[in-house]
């Protein structure tokens, strides 16, 4: 497959990539789900702020939320597939950087360039999985803690089946364009 013809956005986005803070924040769902250092804010419209910090505490509203060990666990877990989202995402900026790098660098060697936008492709595809399974955990403990912690139900629509069905297709989708 020739690589060549979408290394231009991608040294584009790359270099725009770079003029940011990526360390910074993740946001997820439309901002509905966002990570702020150690905590994970929730804020899905019309209903007050929701915040999990990395122990697995809840807060509505600034309120601290009691909870059983069983609910802090899956809270933990919620948590812990945002963070992994936040550095997947990381982890697909700096292989964006480094086939916009590559591409710079190899341009007047068409099969070496092809190679490692290849190669790069690849590793982009199987983040993006990743992050569609973080995704999918996501969902999971959502529907757990619904079921599990009353406060925590005007959170649990913020991921729904759709958007875990729409990362699968997307990565079927890049799945078929790499195979040309």
């Amino acid at each position: 497959m020739n690589y060549r013809p979408w290394l231009g956005a991608l040294l584009l986005g790359s270099t725009l990539l770079a003029g940011c803070d990526m360390g910074a924040d993740t946001n997820m769902m439309n901002g509905a789900i966002a990570l702020k250092g150690d905590k994970v804010m929730l804020r899905p419209e019309g209903q007050p702020e929701g915040v999990i910090d990395s122990s697995g505490n809840f807060a509505i509203d600034g309120k601290p939320v009691n909870l059983t060990p069983q609910q802090q666990a899956l809270l933990m877990a919620y948590y812990m597939n945002v963070a992994d989202v936040h550095n997947i995402g990381l982890k697909m900026g700096k292989v964006g950087g480094k086939m916009a790098l590559d591409a710079i660098a190899h341009a007047s060697s068409s099969k070496q360039a092809d190679d490692r936008a290849a190669k790069g492709a690849d590793e982009l595809q199987t983040l993006g999985i990743a992050i569609c399974k973080d995704t999918a955990g996501i969902k999971t403990v959502q529907d757990q803690l619904a079921t599990q912690l009353p406060a925590f139900k005007p959170y649990a629509g913020i991921v729904d089946r759709g958007n875990v069905d729409d990362c699968a297709k997307d990565m079927d989708k890049s799945k078929g364009k790499d195979a040309g």
